[in-house]
């Protein structure tokens, strides 16, 4: 018996999920392929589905479902809520698609609809293999880490672009990739550069800053060792960057993510963080004068601002696409940027899978923020709560996010959503066990 145990570890098939150490490999190289590469640089005979991010998720998937097939025990008795939230979101996103086939779609939507669940099946890949395939909170934390340094990376690459104004990634260039457009992340608001990193814009940039920092602020505190006080420096890259990205949903993400890591700080630790807060923006004032008022402008421009009135003026066709298909929607993938951008995912699901599929969809949001949340309350310890606490606040801020721009059709936000999602979910299930 115990040599056929021996046997079965060793070739992966015991237990329902693949092996730690090959999950946590699995999903630090899938950050690096989503937010360390241009996301413009594809596989061209494969389409939009031809990004190297998207190919590695599909093989997450298969994957996962093989292990599903060759598991000889389960990994928990009690059902994984996240799991349960895929599984009606990924029904609806089905149901949808054949809706659209059996009453036909034009050849413009055809090949999106087939990619969309492509790209969906990716992504349940990937939460899929962090919630069965993390196993301890070091292998969270081992996932932590990559997100913090990459944001990092992300945040220093920003700033390197905003000093010189120049993207500094057009040499890019891999064998068997080619673009599938030019990357025009360099854009400019209020007379400042703003930078967008690998990113394809730099709302996706500001997003991706903001949703990593609470986890790098809660390395820092948390890490033991000779040299954790080097993960300030991403701290430091990433909330300047942040700040300086010239974004509104970037500056939203981040206060919201900042008062939720407050209500598990100590009072020391949040006066210390208010304190930084305010030294942060006295030396944005003395180094970049303008910066703050441009800032400020975000917020009182009102329907001015272009970016605003572009996404208002488009409500209306949106809502006349949604009243033709109200429950189950016209099929993920279909409303294409050249009938109208609204620059709000939670609005263009409503369109492409209707009252149910925006339902499905929060409820998998709503479904990681309680699997974060419901980790912080059974930690036994507060290195544990505050990491439960960090991914609430990322998830959090991503969530709000997603009602700036249409982010599932961005690489970086999409994709680092459903590591977060699944990361919290590992972390449901690590946290009773201390």
């Amino acid at each position: 018996m115990f040599r056929v145990n021996a046997l079965l570890r060793r070739e992966g098939l015991r237990g329902s999920s693949p092996g730690a150490s090959d999950a946590t490999a699995f999903l630090t190289i899938y950050i690096l392929l989503t937010c360390a590469l241009p996301s413009n640089l594809v596989i061209s005979s494969l389409g939009s589905i031809g990004r190297p991010s998207n190919l590695f998720a599909l093989a997450g998937f298969g994957w996962w479902v093989l292990h599903q097939f060759t598991r000889v025990t389960p990994t928990t008795t009690r059902r994984h809520p996240l799991r349960v939230a895929l599984t009606v979101f990924l029904l609806v996103a089905l149901a949808s698609y054949a809706f659209a086939m059996l009453r036909g779609l034009p050849d413009t939507e055809a090949s999106p609809a087939d990619a969309g669940l492509l790209r969906l099946a990716g992504w349940a890949g990937v939460l899929l293999v962090a919630v069965d395939g993390l196993r301890t909170r070091e292998n969270v934390r081992s996932v932590i880490r990559c997100v913090a340094v990459v944001g990092g990376l992300t945040a220093a690459l920003g700033l390197l672009q905003s000093a010189t104004g120049s993207s500094l990634i057009d040499w890019i260039r891999i064998p068997g990739l080619s673009l599938s457009s030019e990357l025009a992340n360099i854009d400019s608001r209020g007379g400042f550069i703003r930078a967008a990193g690998m990113a394809v814009h730099p709302l996706e940039y500001g997003v991706v800053l903001s949703t990593s920092l609470p986890l790098a602020i809660t390395l820092a505190l948390t890490e033991s060792g000779k040299r954790r006080n080097l993960w300030w420096i991403p701290v430091g890259l990433i909330a300047v960057a942040a700040m300086l990205s010239v974004s509104r949903a970037a500056l939203i993400c981040m206060t919201a993510a900042f008062i939720v890591l407050l209500f598990v700080w100590p009072k020391a630790i949040r006066r210390s963080a208010i304190m930084l807060v305010a030294l942060l923006v006295a030396i944005i004032y003395v180094a970049s004068p303008g910066m703050l008022g441009t800032l400020f402008g975000l917020f009182t421009v009102g329907t001015n601002d272009p970016s605003i009135s572009s996404r208002t003026n488009g409500y209306s066709t949106a809502f006349g696409m949604i009243s033709q298909h109200l429950f189950m929607g016209r099929g993920f993938g279909t409303f294409l940027p050249a009938y109208v951008i609204v620059d709000n995912q939670y609005l263009g699901l409503l369109v492409e899978l209707g009252i149910a599929g925006l339902a499905a969809f929060l409820g998998l949001i709503a479904a990681g923020a309680y699997c974060a949340w419901r980790a912080r309350r059974m930690a036994g310890d507060d290195s544990l709560r505050q990491t439960s606490q960090a991914m609430l606040a990322s998830i959090v801020a991503a969530g709000i996010a997603y009602g700036f721009f249409d982010a599932l059709s961005f690489p970086m936000a999409a994709g680092l959503m459903f590591v977060l999602l699944g990361t919290a979910g590992a972390l449901y299930r690590i946290a009773p066990e201390g």
